[in-house]
């Protein structure tokens, strides 16, 4: 797998052609087999750097607009990402601060949280509602003129039997 050429060169992406050019010719210099007593590694380094060198000089390169705007992108991504991160060590720490404030809670005994419903309560809950309703109604029907005559009626012939010898 080739090496990224900028690498080889020991220069920064964003570097201008002259430091290209004067990374290049150090490099040369420094890695010659002439100079190396024609060693292998020395000519393995000098062969790499002439290609990364070519590789370097052949690509296209970004004007300074699209270099800066790189740059800035790159910090937008740096300062979203401190921003994701310090949001998240702030989530964390409330999160912490509830389970604690629980923990206490449930150590402490709090007084103030209602006492659990049983279910004879609510069934008892229930039956009283039924029985205040059916009063109700049964109120309100013997308002009713037509159960009125009726009750009346009743009446009459209860009297009637009591006074019966």
């Amino acid at each position: 797998m080739p090496r990224d050429p900028y690498r080889v060169l020991e220069v920064s992406p964003n570097a201008s052609a002259e430091e290209l050019h004067d990374a290049y010719r150090r490099l040369v210099k420094l890695h010659h087999p002439d100079r190396n007593g024609g060693s292998e590694e020395s000519a393995r380094r000098f062969a790499e750097v002439q290609e990364a060198y070519e590789a370097v000089r052949n690509r296209p390169r970004m004007s300074r607009t699209a270099s800066q705007a790189a740059a800035g992108a790159a910090e937008s991504v740096r300062e979203r990402m401190a921003t994701l991160e310090r949001e998240l060590r702030e989530a964390q720490a409330a999160r912490e601060r509830a389970r604690q404030a629980a923990r206490d809670a449930v150590r402490d005994g709090d007084d103030n949280e209602p006492a659990p419903v049983t279910t004879e309560d609510s069934i008892g809950r229930i039956l009283g509602d039924i029985r205040d309703e059916v009063a109700d109604r049964v109120s309100d029907g013997l308002k009713h003129p037509a159960v009125k005559r009726v009750s009346d009626l009743i009446d009459d012939v209860v009297a009637r039997v009591e006074r019966r010898p």
